[in-house]
């Protein structure tokens, strides 16, 4: 305590308090002291030690910042970041009954994803995202805080089990007593967004049993009407009570239906290294307004299919690597950013059945079956009668897990297929 000198108290908890701090060195700035009264068994002690660790471990401009940590008297002392904004419980309760305007929250609700998002990166788990451990600078910045209750995953995979988090922000799964997590984080930072747009927690009763119902049902009143429909979407999902319908933190900022509502509210650093979002090009991305860099076939006719490919004006992949990698990315990102390719050498049988196939054979859609077999489909029926499902499998939620891109061999030869249907043409 020697190297600061206390300005005021501005919270005590069960934890211990939190002092406004100056340093004594002349530093004319403002910084929050946390200080936690050391348990005498040496596992306590090394579970409120984890928090300084913890917090010296993250560095993002969406997270409370680390200063220094130190031991005196029986009390661990942690120094960190001044957020002069208050926490958004604070602003919350400032509104009385007027709403947030859909930008303000929008813009709040991107940097406390982005601020998550670098923490699971890390395989940690927040546990209490609530208001009031989301905090705010002088210049409207959010700040993720408190790692009080953090913990750190063994893998990408891994569970936790023990309880831990703040009633009105605790997932199913946790009241349920089965093991979590990164979406439980997801199901705590939807009930502040949920907060932001009502001013209301979600699930509110007057028992303990009835709000366990409650949220174990996922049952909460819809969001106002002026509301876009993306946003009632995103809540929806991130109010799903099997966690594995729950989008990641990742999926809501590039591919969710809402994620478009929230780039605008990066910087344009992130927005640049963004993932592509579900239905979006690379060139749709880098080259959204460059008409001259769009697919386009060439001028010209000619009467089978082969030919129409051989006259084809299409920007090949090389080219595109050039215009979306920069001198000055790093080879990690670049590394990152090259997909795969197609084989630049076509097999020969292909092209020779190409090169006879009449141009009508193009304008047909393909099915090559398990056995290698190849029948034409009788064409697009929009107004038509239902298909019958054969795979239900495909009509369940997929979870982030599975979101992964593949390729199915099919070890049959349907090209054989494809040239009796030609000559037989």
């Amino acid at each position: 305590m020697d190297q600061y000198s206390l300005v005021k108290v501005i919270g005590e908890g069960s934890f211990g308090r939190a002092l406004l701090v100056q340093p004594i060195n002349g530093e004319k700035l403002n910084y929050v002291m946390k200080e936690i009264r050391l348990p005498k068994a040496e596992s306590g002690m090394r579970n409120s030690r984890r928090e300084a660790v913890l917090l010296s471990r993250m560095k993002h401009t969406n997270i409370v910042a680390f200063k220094d940590s130190f031991e005196d008297d029986g009390h661990l002392y942690i120094v960190m970041e001044f957020c002069s904004g208050g926490d958004l419980l604070q602003r919350i309760r400032q509104q009385k009954d007027v709403l947030f305007s859909e930008d303000m929250i929008l813009k709040w609700f991107t940097q406390m994803c982005l601020g998550t998002k670098y923490i699971h990166d890390q395989r940690v788990l927040h546990r209490d995202l609530k208001s009031k451990n989301i905090f705010l600078t002088d210049s409207g910045t959010v700040k993720v805080g408190d790692f009080g209750s953090a913990c750190t995953l063994n893998s990408a995979k891994a569970y936790a089990q023990t309880y831990v988090g703040t009633p009105y922000y605790v997932s199913p799964e946790i009241w349920d007593n089965k093991p979590y997590n990164n979406k439980s984080d997801v199901w705590s930072l939807g009930c502040v967004l949920y907060e932001l747009c009502t001013l209301q927690h979600p699930f509110q009763a007057r028992s303990w049993k009835s709000l366990i119902l409650k949220v174990c049902r996922g049952t909460y009143a819809p969001l106002p009407s002026h509301f876009p429909y993306e946003l009632h979407y995103l809540i929806k999902h991130m109010f799903k009570t099997n966690p594995r319908d729950r989008p990641s933190i990742h999926t809501i900022l590039s591919s969710h239906r809402a994620s478009r509502l929230l780039q605008k509210h990066m910087t344009p650093e992130l927005a640049k290294d963004r993932p592509l979002q579900v239905g979006e090009s690379r060139m749709e991305k880098n080259s959204s307004d460059d008409s001259a860099s769009r697919k386009r076939w060439a001028v010209g006719s000619c009467n089978t299919v082969l030919g129409v490919l051989g006259n084809a004006d299409i920007i090949s992949t090389s080219s595109m690597e050039t215009n979306l990698i920069s001198e000055s990315e790093s080879v990690e990102t670049q590394q990152r950013r090259v997909r795969k390719q197609w084989d630049k050498d076509p097999p020969e049988r292909l092209l020779s059945v190409l090169e006879k196939a009449q141009l009508c054979f193009g304008f047909e859609t393909y099915t090559i079956h398990r056995d290698g077999s190849v029948s034409p489909e009788p064409g697009d029926k929009v107004d038509g009668p239902e298909e019958t499902i054969t795979d239900f499998s495909r009509l369940e939620p997929r979870s982030d897990d599975e979101d992964t891109d593949f390729e199915e061999e099919c070890p049959y030869d349907w090209i054989d297929e494809l040239e009796k249907m030609v000559d037989e043409h």
